[in-house]
């Protein structure tokens, strides 16, 4: 399939262009930065906020997977100034959505959160204490514009939300939840299997379901 990958120099970024070449797909892979792309990947250095950077790089393209997301200076430090505009998320997803209509590209698979939207329930007091208080929430707030800017697009559409997130090896199991605890963790890499396994599949469903490693 050919594909057009979003936010190509992050952490589950870099796996879904790897793991895409890996399975023979067609890549062109948007950075903000110059990355070290695996072979036959075709690279499109631009900023995504930019008018024209994602159309230029949508021609051709059968589907869209995204892992953009607001950035901070410190990720570690939830407090930590934002590396990004408060909407990033959103308004790449509306210069996403706009860009795959000018082009017949039909479907999309973004990286979102568990906790955004009505996944909210299932979080503990330490991270509605961050939502509420530091800029966690700025990307919450700004992850569930951006689900909202692809579930009304009329597209083929699924915004998967990741429990938490770690740098660990590729384990193959990803599973779908209906509910997280402080213990629940994917890796970066599972979560660019996931999304690359919904290929197969005849639709992305228009949903938001959550994944986590059990």
């Amino acid at each position: 399939m050919k594909l057009l990958v979003l936010g190509a120099s992050g952490g589950v970024g870099a796996h879904v262009v790897r793991l895409a070449r890996e399975a023979g797909h067609d890549v062109t892979a948007v950075s903000r930065r110059a990355i070290a792309a695996p072979d036959g990947v075709r690279v499109v250095e631009g900023d995504v906020q930019r008018e024209g950077v994602i159309d230029g790089a949508m021609a051709g393209r059968e589907a869209v997977l995204s892992s953009l997301g607001i950035r901070r200076v410190n990720p570690r430090n939830p407090w930590s100034a934002l590396a990004s505009p408060e909407d990033f998320s959103s308004r790449t997803a509306r210069l996403t959505v706009a860009a795959m209509k000018r082009h017949g590209v039909g479907r999309v698979i973004a990286v979102s959160a568990a906790g955004v939207g009505e996944s909210a329930r299932g979080l503990n007091w330490m991270m509605r204490f961050m939502i509420a208080r530091s800029n966690v929430g700025v990307a919450y707030r700004d992850l569930e514009r951006m689900e909202g800017e692809y579930a009304q697009s009329g597209l083929d559409w699924c915004c998967v939300r990741p429990t938490a997130l770690d740098d660990g090896p590729l384990s193959g199991r990803a599973r779908e939840v209906e509910r997280f605890t402080m213990r629940s963790w994917i890796s970066r890499a599972d979560v660019a299997q996931w999304m690359l396994a919904q290929l197969s599949e005849p639709s992305t469903g228009s949903r938001t379901p959550m994944i986590a490693r059990v």
